[in-house]
């Protein structure tokens, strides 16, 4: 039984001039090889070591996605140790919290900004439990404590001439914790679920097979939150099982501009920013005129009707595949490659569902959008979908040597090698979710055509009428979005305990409210009603100014809705729908 620093060394030493990482620095790429990763994370372990880091401590991280973050990530595990990391954009209340439940010895920031950050611009002082600081970049004289990453680099190299990283590895045990994941959760403080050694290899040898992922398959673009479990697997679990290049995304605003750089051969995103991608080139047809808007509008319509072919089964006439040759070479390969995606082999979505408009309109272009289905408890595994079968609207079917069912009442659970040690310090909430090895997960799911698994919604956020109705929001909200796509980018429901439900909605990226934009979605909303019960029905709804936000607490950082937040943020708005009657 192995773990992923055992992988990493095995790469190392079979591929030594592999380049492994790549990261933006002074406006152009700069690269680490497998040799240089593995020697990277050996040095720092034994320097934390020297200052006194033990197998009983915790490392946790500040900073947006770098190389630093994944060496910084390893090296206490390396130790026998645990690492935990903190979102980028956490709030301080967040963050004090984490450093609080961790105990921290170990504390590594980006940068002074994210110092500023943990302490309030200076105003309150680092734990004491904090013994160690360092810092990614520039100078860490800020902090009277701290030392730069390249201090300890060279520190950790000295020392490491005398020490043997195979020895080190020995002493691990795969199945004892080490990645500490914080869920950003929707309501109330994140919990931190443990991972262990095991978990986190053992998940990314059987996801790889399934998704066709082979050893030096290419590169992938690391840009989701690396305290994320769905970034945790592709960047760590998948990169060092399949041996991939992970390029560095410099910031979160520059994601458009570098994935036209990158180009790679796997992607994974969550479905807001899959959303995101179509509403920009809708919103650029939408202003295209005479023949080149003509030719643009066929060519998707054709791209979409031949994948339409593909998934059924169903023989291409040698007329299917002249029209999506033309349609591919005057026009998709063009967006494919406008988007930075004309190299991608494997797309994959994770964190909530796909609309499957948008799977729809991906597949259309040739690129198939495969879906994980899981949380941080189940190392982000409990379904996928596979390749070449038809799965828009679906999570697909559970993941091979794991075992699952559905409960009477919907939750979907599952059992085996991939689920969690438990949530650390809270040994209550561990026992609620865990039960005779099964992990409940909270979710609500039904089987379909083919066995393929669909998610309903959340246990908690089940919806009441006052009548006593039980309605499940997410469906009617995906309808919605997917009906009036691509005017509205958000559609929240609301109305638990009262009489009728009713929307907010808001609006796409460029599209601009007046009364024509606003009738048209009256009328996708009242389409949608029609294929619903009586009680689920949406009466009114509210177009809103500006879109939902993490900053403002009505996302979590996987660009997931937090429902009571953003109801209480708009509790006025909310209660003004329901004296119209």
């Amino acid at each position: 039984m192995e773990t992923v620093l055992h992988r990493l060394k095995a790469w190392a030493d079979e591929y030594p001039q592999d380049v492994a990482q790549r990261f933006k620095h002074g406006g152009e790429w700069q690269e680490i090889t497998a040799r240089e990763y593995c020697e990277r994370v050996f040095w720092l372990a034994v320097f934390l070591e020297s200052r006194g880091f033990t197998a009983a401590d915790v490392g946790a991280i500040l900073s947006y996605n770098c190389p630093q973050w994944v060496h910084l990530d390893l090296a206490p595990l390396l130790l026998g140790g645990k690492s935990a990391g903190l979102y980028p954009n956490a709030s301080l209340s967040d963050i004090t919290y984490v450093l609080s439940d961790t105990k921290c010895k170990l504390l590594s920031f980006q940068n002074k900004t994210y110092f500023d950050k943990a302490t309030n611009q200076g105003q309150i002082s680092l734990p004491d439990h904090v013994k160690i600081v360092l810092v990614f970049e520039g100078d860490a004289s800020f902090c009277p404590q701290a030392l730069s990453y390249a201090q300890a680099l060279e520190e950790g190299k000295k020392l490491a001439a005398q020490a043997n990283l195979q020895s080190y590895l020995d002493r691990l045990n795969p199945k004892q914790g080490a990645f500490l994941i914080y869920t950003s959760g929707t309501t109330g403080h994140p919990k931190g679920a443990l991972l262990s050694h095991d978990n986190l290899a053992y998940a990314s040898s059987i996801a790889m097979p399934v998704w066709g992922i082979t050893k030096r398959m290419g590169n992938t673009f690391s840009f989701l939150p690396l305290c994320h479990i769905a970034e945790k697997i592709q960047n760590i679990g998948a990169g060092l099982t399949c041996q991939l290049r992970v390029d560095y995304c410099s910031g979160f605003e520059n994601i458009a501009a570098e994935l036209t750089e990158v180009r790679p051969v796997l992607l994974l995103s969550v479905p807001r920013l899959w959303e995101k991608m179509v509403e920009g080139v809708r919103q650029k047809l939408a202003s295209a005129k005479g023949l080149k808007k003509i030719l643009a509008e066929w060519s998707l319509q054709t791209g979409q009707k031949i994948a339409r072919k593909k998934f059924a089964g169903g023989p291409l006439t040698v007329a299917d595949e002249l029209q999506f040759f033309l349609a591919n070479k005057l026009v998709l390969s063009k967006i494919k490659k406008a988007m930075g995606l004309d190299q991608v082999k494997l797309a994959a979505s994770g964190a909530a569902s796909l609309p499957a408009y948008v799977s729809s309109w991906f597949a259309g272009l040739g690129i198939n959008i495969l879906e994980v289905y899981g949380q941080t408890e189940s190392t982000g595994l409990i379904s996928m979908t596979r390749p070449g079968v038809e799965s828009a609207g679906t999570v697909g079917l559970p993941v091979p040597n794991t075992e699952f069912k559905i409960l009477e009442d919907g939750e979907i659970c599952t059992r085996g090698r991939h689920v969690f040690l438990g949530y650390y310090n809270k040994p209550e909430a561990t026992a609620e979710t865990l039960i005779d090895g099964w992990l409940h997960s909270g979710d609500l799911g039904k089987l379909g055509e083919r066995e393929l698994l669909k998610i309903v919604g959340r246990k908690k956020e089940i919806m009441k009428s006052s009548g006593g109705k039980m309605v499940a929001p997410v469906p009617i909200e995906d309808k919605i979005k997917t009906k009036a796509s691509p005017l509205i980018a958000q559609a929240c429901m609301v109305g638990d305990g009262r009489k009728y439900f009713s929307m907010l909605l808001t609006l796409a990226e460029g599209v601009k409210l007046n009364p024509e934009i606003k009738e048209t979605i009256n009328q996708k909303i009242e389409e949608v009603n029609l294929s619903l019960a009586g009680y689920e029905r949406i009466k009114y709804f509210e177009i809103l100014d500006r879109d939902f936000s993490i900053e403002k607490g009505e996302m979590t950082p996987t660009m997931k809705m937090k429902r009571a937040m953003i109801e209480k943020n708009y509790e006025s708005v909310i209660d003004s729908m329901y004296m119209k009657s």
